[in-house]
Order: structure tokens, then sequence, then C-alpha cells
């Protein structure tokens, strides 16, 4: 689905042409066309004119004329001065950062001159904010999504019936296509760097959608629907209770996963040539090793902590697995420095530690079942539930640092 929605990266627009172009006297241009050497979403260009008096005449957004994906137009207005037009422009990289360029032309001669207008660069706050936001918890919801799913279909089957882990599951997912909805809603006036009443102009949707950014958040939509079937159906089947059998869940849960995380990789900026197939292979496996550290320790010390005796088993194969989830977080910590060194580092102490508290806590179970009783150990009860509240606070603002966050880069 990714090969077939994505389309393929083509790089930065440079540009080929101008009509009218620089420096061109003419009679009545009925629009000023602007051409580069690949196809350009014109409702994410900004393009301002200004008339020989310095009144800026535009008043309608860029748009493809027919049969032309290659160039954007702007209308010329209907009375004409004689005089110099001059036009300024902006397209966005493919890292989002403006590419802006300037032209004049003379109409019927160039009696009268005017200075080139300046071209506003900078993204209104408010927007940006809403599309960080919903970046950060998009990502914050796949993290313990997946790794909500992972240990239901994997470790502890018995708990898909808790109420604790239905309501997790669906507060997570309900975030993660909100929070989808939200960042393709907004990348519009986010790329084009519109003001927050411009932002939601139903012309810049259409641009986000014809956008790589925009096909990777619409492809995420598209798998989310299938994947959540498809792990409904897994929940409900029949428990994994060999090593082979929990395998085959693990493979099927991450290898279901790996399609959604990746669209996480191509939703955010990245070079003209787009993400090498090792970035992207390297950071979706990143994203499913902190799904599965991440989302294993908030079900550890949210739902699983109140399961009691019954849910040892699932408590010591955790024990087991997330170490290994743990180590690919510091394998990637050792790649990177600054911000992302920390995050990474923070989220492999939360991973191992949450194991070695769940082989401490069985261990200490087992040697002395009073003192273990959770009825008998409320201080040390509300001190996991301190630590456990820091945690998931902590975790959800360090999953911001993760790759395909969709933060601005």
């Amino acid at each position: 689905m990714l090969l077939t929605v994505l389309p393929s990266p083509s790089g930065d627009p440079v540009l080929v042409s101008l009509s009218p172009t620089d420096g061109e006297t003419v009679k009545s241009p009925d629009e000023v066309r602007i051409t580069f050497d690949r196809p350009v979403p014109a409702e994410l260009a900004t393009v301002q004119m200004t008339d020989p008096a310095g009144e800026r005449i535009v008043s309608t957004r860029p748009y493809n004329p027919p049969g032309a994906d290659d160039t954007i137009a702007v209308p010329m207005p209907k009375t004409r001065y004689e005089g110099i037009y001059s036009v300024v422009w902006s397209v966005p990289s493919s890292t989002l950062e403006p590419m802006v360029g300037s032209s004049s032309f003379s109409v019927f001669s160039a009696a009268r001159l005017t200075a080139v207008p300046g071209l506003v660069v900078d993204r209104d706050p408010v927007v940006v904010t809403v599309y960080t936001v919903a970046g950060i918890l998009a990502t914050a919801a796949l993290v313990l999504g997946v790794g909500t799913v992972f240990v239901l279909g994997v470790v502890w089957p018995e708990g898909a019936r808790r109420r604790g882990s239905r309501r997790l599951l669906r507060y997570t997912w309900a975030t993660m296509v909100l929070a989808t909805l939200v960042s393709l809603l907004s990348f519009g006036g986010y790329a084009a760097r519109t003001s927050l009443g411009d932002a939601f102009d139903p012309a810049l949707l259409a641009g986000t959608v014809k956008s790589d950014i925009g096909a990777a958040l619409m492809a995420r939509l598209l798998i989310l629907l299938p994947l959540t079937l498809g792990f409904l159906q897994l929940l409900r089947s029949a428990p994994a209770r060999t090593s082979v059998e929990r395998g085959t869940a693990a493979a099927t849960v991450l290898g279901a996963a790996s399609a959604l995380a990746a669209t996480w990789v191509f939703a955010r900026p990245h070079a003209p040539a787009g993400p090498a197939p090792l970035t992207v292979a390297a950071d979706t496996a990143l994203l499913l090793a902190a799904a599965v550290g991440v989302g294993a320790a908030v079900m550890q010390w949210t739902v699983l902590r109140r399961a009691g005796g019954p849910a040892a088993p699932a408590k010591r194969l955790l024990a087991r697995i997330m170490p290994v989830a743990g180590a690919v977080l510091l394998l990637a910590a050792t790649t990177t420095d600054g911000w992302q060194l920390a995050t990474y580092g923070a989220l492999a102490v939360v991973t191992f530690g949450t194991g070695v508290a769940l082989l401490y806590r069985e261990r200490r179970r087992r040697s002395k079942p009073d003192e273990s009783d959770g009825r008998r150990d409320k201080p040390g009860r509300r001190r996991l539930q301190k630590v456990a509240a820091v945690s998931a606070s902590a975790t959800v603002v360090a999953l911001a640092a993760l790759p395909g966050s969709g933060l601005p880069g």
C-alpha cells in the first residue's frame, strides 16, 4: 500500500521558465506562470504581485493550469495599468524550507518602477504549535498502541478481557486517528506558512494531498483500518501457548505495525532524494523497539501490576523480552548526540528498569508471598504509582524526539 499511495521522491523543484519572463515588456497578459522541472503542488506555494502603484493585487491562491502540474499560476487583474509589475514567490522544498524567487515585467512600457515586494516566510506560531503537538500525540499513540497490542497478543492474551487494557487500546487508537487528521489538516498551513485564519483553506488541503508528506499521512489513515481489524481478530483468536505460536504472533504484530510505523518516517521532512531504504528500515525498527519497550512498561505500571498472581507468567516473559528492546534503543543512542541521545537513553532506562522491577517483584512474591501481598504493601504501592506517573509523563515527552515524529526538522 505504501508503494502505491506514496509518490516517488522527486527532489526540490528547479525554476525552468517564467511567463512573462523577467524584464520582458508585454501588452496585457491574462496570468503569470512560473514553471519548474517537476510537478509542484501549487496550493502550497505563495505568490505575491504588486502593480505599478506598489499595491498588492493577488487575491487568490496559486493554481496549476490544466495539464501543467509543473507550473503554478496566478491571474492578472482585470484592470491593468501601464508600468512595471513585480512578482515574488515561494514554494516549499522537500525539507519544508521556503525556496523564494522574484521577477518583474512591464505592461505596455516600463515607465513606472516600484520595488520588488518582500515576502514574509515566517510560520505562524499557532499553526506550528498545532502541527507539532499533533505529531507528538500521534507518535506517542503509535508507540503505546502497538506496544499494548504486542503485550496482549504475544505475552498476556488473558489481559485482552480486562477493562483497563481495552480502555488503553481505545484511547491510543482514537488519539492516533485524531492526531493524524489534525496533522493532515494543518500541514498545508505549516508548509505554505500561512496565518491561522488561512491554514484550513480547502485549497491547502488539496495541496497537502498532492505532497509527499500529505500522501504519507493519507497512507497512514488507509493502513489503520485493515490494521485495526487484523489486531482485533488476533486478540479474539485462541491465545498463543507455545514458543512457536508466540513467535508467530510477535512476527504478525511487528510485521503489520512496521507498515504503519514506516508512514512516520515518510511523513517527516527529508532530503530531496527521499529517505534511504536503510534509514527507513532503521527508523522503523527503532519505533517498533520503542513500542515494545515503552508499551510493555506502560502495561506493567497500569494494568499488569493490578493483575496479581495469575499474570506472573506474563511478567516473567516480559522481563525476558524488554532487554532486547532496551538494547536496540541503546544502540540507537550511540549513533546520535544531543537531545536524541538523552531521549534514547531515557527510554532504554525505562525499559530496562521495568524489566528489572518485574524480576524483582516476581522473586519477592515467590520467596515471601505474605509480605508481597499488594494489600499489605501500601507504601510500596504508592511509591510505584508515583514512579509510574513520572515515567509515563517523561516517556510521552521523550517520544517527541523519535524519528518520524512529524516534528520540524
